[in-house]
This record gives structure tokens, C-alpha cells and sequence, in this order.
């Protein structure tokens, strides 16, 4: 979701956004915790069902007609509640964890619903009213329900759907059903005010979620933003000088623990000023964002650009002899001097004066790699401009210049 002030916009009804790629991100950054919400949940069913079939099996008469139905239906709960943690572990995506809980909720309302057909035994025990799951039941049901509508990012509208028809469910079972529930209109009130009361809870709490996850989202953006004002030049877009330093000085360190080649162009326009002076700043600005551009569009993903002055770049080549970096210098060379760069109805050419250093093993920061090309940049200006001088010993000394143009 790359603009969440237009795309996050939740539904005036539902708890969720009416964008279905907002949604689904949402869902997926919220994957992990549904995973560990569903598996306690799952754990939770696992453990309830074994305790009310050990239960049942050692305090309720085997003889008693609904025995063998409830041991049936307790056991189908435990394998589904062990077979919902498994696929839960395993889930990869939302809507699998989603189907998960859907179903969890809705073996939870069925158990409900039939339970309270199979009223317990005259004279049982308060256990064993406990685990026969008829009004105790029905809080049970609520603590689950509020569990997946509030903190479960699933699909709301379906689960509250499964919830309702849970309430019609037990409702009618408690009015029609012989002994299905003793003071059915208290039973009904009871449980129809926990319903709606869990409704408003899971639409509530849900849209809180979201509203925090737009926000942490508009945060993320505007720390990304700060941080690219950080490292960026305001006007080229290419590294700034302070940045460069501290990428240049992890390049030279990697560089010389694996022993691996680093080079580094520095390059200087010819007479910029003069274009400043004749055809106004804003024309300047101009051709420096379409040189950048064009530098740019000739490098590797892993070449770094940075703008270190006025009219001053530098580009780090990663993993580069000396001698496909004087070439590769050269060809930049070639291309600005080709390049006509435009500002309204003005054309102006650019030349460039380069320094070509490669990394020595005697190189302890970037001071002194930067320092023996600014001496061949300066060879290369004093020898005319427009080419590329190789510095070509500790010492910074430049070679004769690599092809001669005219001078900027």
C-alpha cells in the first residue's frame, strides 16, 4: 500500500478497507499474530475438549441415551481443535488462518446449539453441568467470539455472520426445544445482549487496529522521507557528501578484508561557472539533475554517486581493476561532451575534467583514495580538461591524458 491517505480509507460500515489491496496487506502484516492468536485459541479448544470427554466418560451414566452421541461429538471437537493447530502452524497465507478461524467459531456454535438439545441429568453434579456446555455455554461462546472478532485480523462480516446465526440457533433451541434451556427469556435476553455487545466491541476494536496500522504506515513514510533528505542531495537527488563517506568507508573496509579490487572516478565540470554567469542559475540546476541522470543510466546497481561540491561528483565502483574504471570513465567522458543538456529553450554542452584512483591495501579511510584522484583531476585540468588522468602510484602522480578534447 504505497499511499495509505488514498487507499486506506475504511468502509462506513465494516471494520475494514474498502480498498481490497489495503486490506490484504493489512492482513499480511498482521499474519503473525493471527498465527499465535488462532494457535492459543486452537490450544485453548484442544484442552477443553479433552477435559469435558474425560470428564463426561468418568461422571456421566454410559447408559444414558445422549452418552454415546456426546462422546462422539466431544471427540470430533478434539481431533478438529488438533487438526486447526496443526494447519495453523503451517498457514502461510491470511485467508488460511482466516478459514481457521471461521471454522473454530462455527464448531463452537454448533456445539452450543446441540448441546443444549441433550439437557445433563437430574441430580449431576456442578461439574458436570459445567462440561455439558448449556447456559455456561453460552459465556464460553461469548469469550471465544470476542476473541476472534476483536483480536483476530480476520474477515469480520463473516464471522459475525457465523455469530448471528449462532444466536437465531440457540434462541429457537431454547424456545421450541423440549428442556432445551430452562427460562428461555432470560436465556435469550442474556445471550442477545452479549451478542450485541461483542458486535460492537469487535467492530470497534478492529477499526482501532487499522487506524493505528494507517498511522505506523504514514510514519514509515515520513521517517523514509526524512531519511532520504538526510542522504540525498536537495537538488540532483544523488548522494550527498556526508553520506557517501560513511558508504565509501564500509566499501574500503569490505574491499580490502576480501582483497577485492575498488576504484573511484572523481570528476569536475569545465567552466561551469561560465554557463552560471550567461544563462542564469535555474539553467545550471538544470544541467547538473540531467548530468546526474545520465551518469546514472551508465552505471552498475551496485555504483555509488554522490555529489561532494558545487559542480563535484564522485563515483565508487565496488569490484573494479583500474583499468575497466579508466575505461569506464572514458565513456562518461565521451557521453557528456556528446550531450546536449536543454533548460527551456537553451542548449548548453559540458565537458568533464576526470580522476580515476584505485584502492591500495596501504589505504586506511577514504581521505586518501579521494586524495590521489583530486590529483589526477587536477592533471587532467591543467593537462587541457575534457579527459581522464589516472593516478598511478601512492603518490597521486597523474598519467599523460587518456584522449584529448577541446578545453571547457
Amino acid at each position: 500500500m504505497t499511499n495509505p491517505d488514498s487507499q486506506a480509507t475504511l468502509h462506513p460500515l465494516l471494520p475494514q478497507f474498502v480498498d481490497r489491496d489495503a486490506e490484504q496487506a493489512f492482513q499480511e502484516a498482521n499474519l503473525r499474530e493471527t498465527r499465535n492468536g488462532l494457535a492459543l485459541l486452537a490450544s485453548a479448544a484442544f484442552i477443553v475438549s479433552c477435559g469435558t470427554l474425560l470428564a463426561a466418560w468418568f461422571h456421566l451414566p454410559h447408559e444414558q441415551p445422549g452418552f454415546l452421541p456426546g462422546q462422539l461429538l466431544r471427540g470430533l471437537l478434539l481431533l478438529a481443535a488438533a487438526a486447526a493447530f496443526v494447519v495453523v502452524l503451517k498457514a502461510s497465507k491470511p485467508a488460511t488462518l482466516h478459514t481457521a478461524a471461521s471454522t473454530l467459531l462455527a464448531l463452537g456454535c454448533m456445539t452450543l446449539m446441540l448441546r443444549m438439545t441433550i439437557p445433563p441429568p437430574e441430580g449431576a453434579d456442578p461439574l458436570v453441568a459445567l462440561l455439558h456446555v448449556t447456559r455456561d455455554g453460552t459465556t464460553i461462546l461469548l469469550v471465544v467470539a470476542i476473541a476472534v472478532l476483536t483480536l483476530l485480523a480476520g474477515h469480520f462480516l463473516i464471522h459475525a455472520t457465523i455469530f448471528a446465526l449462532t444466536l437465531v440457533g440457540t434462541i429457537v433451541i431454547a424456545h421450541t426445544w423440549p428442556d432445551g434451556a430452562p427460562n428461555a427469556a432470560g436465556f435469550s435476553y442474556a445471550f442477545g445482549s452479549g451478542f450485541m455487545f461483542v458486535l460492537a466491541l469487535g467492530n470497534g476494536i478492529q477499526r482501532m487496529r487499522r487506524n493505528i496500522y494507517v498511522s505506523r504506515l504514514e510514519l514509515q513514510r515520513a521517517n523514509a522521507q526524512l531519511h532520504e533528505l538526510a542522504i540525498r542531495d536537495h537538488l540532483t537527488r544523488s548522494l550527498n557528501r556526508r553520506h557517501f563517506y560513511d558508504v565509501a568507508e564500509a566499501e574500503l573496509q569490505r574491499a580490502q578484508r576480501y582483497h577485492a579490487p575498488m576504484s573511484l572516478l572523481l570528476l569536475d565540470l569545465d567552466d561551469f561557472k561560465g554557463i552560471n554567469d550567461r544563462h542564469g542559475h535555474a539553467c545550471g540546476d538544470a544541467a547538473l539533475c540531467q548530468l546526474v541522470d545520465l551518469i546514472q543510466g551508465r552505471l552498475r546497481n551496485s555504483d555509488i554517486l554522490a555529489r561532494i561540491g558545487g559542480e563535484e561528483f564522485v563515483v565508487l565502483l565496488p569490484e573494479t581493476e583500474p583499468e575497466s574504471a579508466r575505461q569506464l570513465a572514458e565513456r562518461l567522458r565521451q557521453a557528456i561532451a556528446d550531450q546536449p543538456f536543454e533548460h527551456g529553450e537553451i542548449r548548453v554542452t559540458l565537458t568533464a575534467s576526470w580522476g580515476v584512483a584505485t584502492a591500495h591495501t596501504e589505504d586506511r579511510d577514504i581521505d586518501s583514495l579521494l586524495d590521489r584522484a583530486d590529483r589526477a583531476l587536477y592533471a587532467a585540468k591543467d593537462s587541457g580538461r575534457n579527459r581522464v588522468c589516472v593516478a598511478t602510484s601512492e603518490v597521486a602522480t597523474a598519467t599523460a591524458p587518456i584522449a584529448p578534447g577541446s578545453a571547457g
